[in-house]
């Protein structure tokens, strides 16, 4: 599948779309994207990049090199931030199985799905159906859903970000 759009934020948008989620679905899980990483799927981890002394750039080809350990560096990582050490790990092995880089945003995409339809299938099945965007976004942020933030990281307001994500996504303010 060839993901459509001219930016990052209209890729997501499609794709999810194509997986039969509802607008509200979509943009409350784009929200939480948006929160995570501002939809760049290279991004690392900000307080990673001083401590292990590499640009997202410097990051990305050391892992797809595999001179890093990715699954064991406690950094957040791509789209959703993926920082527990067998998510990455299962992130890395299916990206290198799709043969794209690990900042590919098709396999980090194709992997959230993976991730949904195994682990997630209430909160996947609710994203398909809610007509809410507030629900969809506190949904993928509750405790045990599928963003797990770290111990005293601000959960912020997601929802505001995602007014934003839906002005931008259809062109107005």
């Amino acid at each position: 599948m060839a993901l459509t759009g001219s930016t990052t934020r209209e890729k997501v948008y499609n794709f999810f779309k194509a997986q039969g989620l509802t607008d509200a679905g979509t943009f409350g899980l784009m929200a939480n994207i948006d929160a995570e990483s501002n939809f760049r799927p290279d991004n690392l981890q900000n307080t990673y990049e001083k401590k292990l002394g590499m640009t997202d750039a410097e990051y990305v080809a050391a892992v797809d090199a595999g001179a890093h350990d990715f699954a064991n560096d406690c950094a957040g990582f791509g789209l959703c931030q993926w920082t527990y050490w067998s998510r990455k790990k299962a992130l890395l092995d299916h990206v290198k199985g799709l043969g794209v880089s690990v900042a590919d945003t098709e396999g980090q995409l194709l992997f959230v799905v993976k991730e949904m339809v195994a682990s997630y299938v209430s909160l996947w099945q609710l994203l398909k159906t809610t007509t809410s965007i507030k629900e969809a976004s506190d949904a993928v942020r509750a405790p045990g859903g599928y963003e797990r933030q770290g111990q005293g990281t601000p959960r912020g307001d997601r929802y505001g970000v995602l007014r934003g994500t839906h002005e931008r996504q259809h062109g107005h303010r």
